[in-house]
């Protein structure tokens, strides 16, 4: 696993969790040593979750979608993210 994944993954346990404040990050801000910025997801009835973006890196984008309760890293669910790195 390499040092991005290990981040990717501690992210993902924070959110499943609940420990990750997703409103504190709505501007650019350090998120343990990495620059992060979150987005809001909205639909036509309104706020359904939040994406975190990596601002000026290639890391792939982080999805939560409260509605479903799905999480995602670009566009996959993230365990089948995880398993793929492993192969």
């Amino acid at each position: 696993m390499t040092k991005d994944d290990k981040y990717l993954w501690r992210l993902c346990k924070n959110i499943i969790a609940g420990r990750f404040n997703w409103r504190r990050y709505c501007s650019r801000q350090s998120y343990y040593g990495r620059e992060i910025c979150v987005t809001p997801l909205f639909c036509s009835y309104g706020q359904i979750g939040y994406t975190v973006n990596f601002p000026y890196s290639r890391m792939p984008d982080v999805e939560y979608d409260w509605e479903f309760d799905e999480l995602t890293i670009d566009e996959m669910d993230y365990r089948k993210y995880f398993e793929q790195e492993q192969d």
